[in-house]
């Protein structure tokens, strides 16, 4: 029986993010092939009652002037906009008043600052899918690179009241 219902839970996930990657390539918010590097991808929540929070991608175009990680968090800490909030039913749990300080790109690495607004309210899960946002809407732009997050200027081990463990840099995974 468990052994069902994890593969129920696999089966919806694999549909509900079809479904919305569907949505999202078929440009009905903007949406953008994977070879479209006048994009940036970005990641949202939605509510499901079999897997809880899922990450959702939608896609933003870069403005003239502007980088992939500048428009990607930029459009990250603003939040999805009211036609997903209502169409695709999409929210975030990044705190308001978050936003981008700096990026320092290299051949080797990317250096990303975000202010400290993102550390604050919510509990130990909210501070763990903001996490998830952040992490997989940079390494979306990284493209292999390694890249470090800092707050306010220091880098950082882990974040929030519970100490979610932030490895670094970010595409590391945790033991």
């Amino acid at each position: 029986m468990k052994t069902f219902r994890n593969f129920s839970k696999i089966l919806i996930t694999l549909i509900l993010s079809s479904t919305f990657l569907s949505a999202c390539s078929n440009n009905i918010f903007g949406g953008a092939n994977k070879n479209d590097s006048s994009k940036v991808t970005i990641y949202f929540t939605k509510a499901s009652k079999e897997l809880g929070v899922v990450l959702i991608p939608v896609t933003r175009k870069i403005p003239a002037g502007k980088n992939a990680y500048e428009t990607a968090l930029t459009e990250l800490f603003m939040g999805p906009t009211l036609e997903e909030k209502e169409k695709l039913e999409l929210n975030t749990e990044i705190p308001e008043g978050s936003r981008l300080v700096k990026v320092q790109e290299n051949e080797k690495e990317i250096l990303i600052d975000i202010s400290s607004q993102f550390m604050s309210g919510g509990g130990s899960e909210s501070m763990q899918v903001r996490f998830r946002q952040l992490r997989e809407t940079i390494l979306t732009q990284a493209k292999g690179r390694p890249v470090y997050l800092l707050v306010d200027g220091e880098r950082v081990k882990t974040i929030g009241g519970e100490g979610v463990e932030v490895p670094q840099p970010l595409g590391k995974k945790l033991n």
